[in-house]
């Protein structure tokens, strides 16, 4: 299932993917003051004696721009066709910057959405297996003793075409596959499944046993359905943090199938309480950005012995990442905070990134529980009591 481990990794990269963009965007504002001074072809004028005066304005327009973006008030007038080009350009930026935002969280969300469809999908895949067994062993008639039909007793597999609840899923989900996907879980059964060892030894008793049929459908999604490497192919192509996904799929479906009896099978959630969840999920990522101009003036206080340079991009959201949850969930104990944050940076930043992000958090999360700037209650109050 997804935990907050997850979460925080996917809005690790979502606020990653939107500060590279930003990013971009800023640039794109100043490149833009490029368009707003290019030599008039109409007039009467050579282009190469337009452009020191050219040159001139846009630079004064590029001066402006910055002022704009550090939100830095000059007396000093420009001349108004500068002036006008950097309003416009950062306007542009302004008004772009909310839409990016708000895709980015869309993205994010959908990210998650996408690992139970993911799920549901090993459970068709599964489900009709038992129909290319039956299609395997009517191939090969006059060339094999192995009655892979047989296969199409097991318990499970054939409650499942009947299972409203999951065929009402897979209607809402859209989850089928088409022509390309059958022949690889064809491929799959044939040069994989069917050479099993285990597999030869199940067939015979299928649907013999619940719990057999269970645990051999379980080791059919762990060694097969997820593991095997046309399957590896076939989902990263797919998915770009299969790597991180597949352990929450393999889980779901595991759960789904590890049942003491037909009517005690379920669909899984995607997470024991998603609507807390949920917006945990959102809020760590809105009020990250929400709050990214005084995080950042916290982490500059602890990081002055520090050029800018050298501080990873990484290291830096993830120190506004813990801000943003030590100060807006109370519930959360600081030190949960501090340890979670550690992990995700020895994972998705520098080698010395953990112990840089452990020692900026314990200072300031100090000086902002004195300044009750955090507050914690509940669950939450846990580690400062103990203190």
């Amino acid at each position: 299932m997804i935990n907050r481990r997850i979460l925080r990794i996917k809005a690790f990269q979502a606020l990653y993917s939107y500060y590279t963009q930003e990013r971009a965007r800023h640039q794109m504002a100043f490149d833009a003051l490029d368009d707003a001074f290019l030599p008039d072809l109409s007039l009467m004028i050579a282009k190469e004696d337009q452009m020191p005066k050219l040159e001139g304005l846009k630079k004064l327009a590029s001066l402006q721009l910055s002022e704009f973006f550090n939100e830095v008030s000059n007396s000093e007038e420009i001349p108004k066709e500068s002036y006008l080009a950097a309003s416009t350009a950062f306007q542009n930026y302004q008004n772009d910057i909310p839409k990016l935002q708000t895709r980015i969280l869309s993205e994010m969300m959908d990210e998650v959405h996408q690992i139970y469809r993911r799920y549901l999908k090993q459970i068709y895949f599964i489900q009709e297996l038992a129909q290319i067994a039956i299609w395997d062993e009517n191939r090969r008639l006059l060339e094999s003793p192995v009655k892979t039909a047989g296969f199409a007793k097991n318990k499970i597999l054939a409650i499942l075409p009947k299972w409203v609840e999951l065929q009402n899923e897979f209607k809402k989900y859209q989850i089928g596959w088409d022509e390309e996907e059958e022949n690889l879980i064809k491929k799959l059964f044939i040069d994989g499944i069917l050479p099993d060892e285990a597999f030869l030894d199940y067939l015979p008793n299928a649907g013999k046993d619940f719990h057999k049929d269970s645990e051999f459908l379980i080791y059919l999604i762990k060694n097969f359905l997820l593991k095997h490497p046309m399957m590896t192919e076939y989902f990263e192509e797919k998915d770009l943090n299969w790597h991180l996904n597949k352990d929450v799929i393999k889980s779901l479906t595991s759960k789904t199938f590890k049942a003491e009896a037909l009517e005690d099978l379920k669909i899984q959630d995607i997470a024991l309480q998603w609507d807390e969840d949920e917006v945990y999920f959102k809020t760590l990522f809105l009020e990250t950005l929400k709050g990214e101009v005084e995080f950042e003036k916290w982490i500059s206080g602890q990081t002055q012995n520090w050029e800018s340079e050298r501080l990873a991009t990484t290291d830096f959201i993830i120190l506004k990442m813990a801000l943003a949850e030590m100060i807006h969930f109370s519930s959360i104990p600081v030190k949960v905070s501090i340890n979670e944050y550690i992990e995700l940076a020895k994972n998705y930043s520098t080698p010395k990134s953990g112990l840089f992000i452990n020692g900026v958090l314990d200072v300031l999360s100090a000086k902002l529980l004195n300044e009750k700037i955090i507050k914690k209650s509940g669950r939450g109050l846990i580690d400062i009591a103990s203190k």
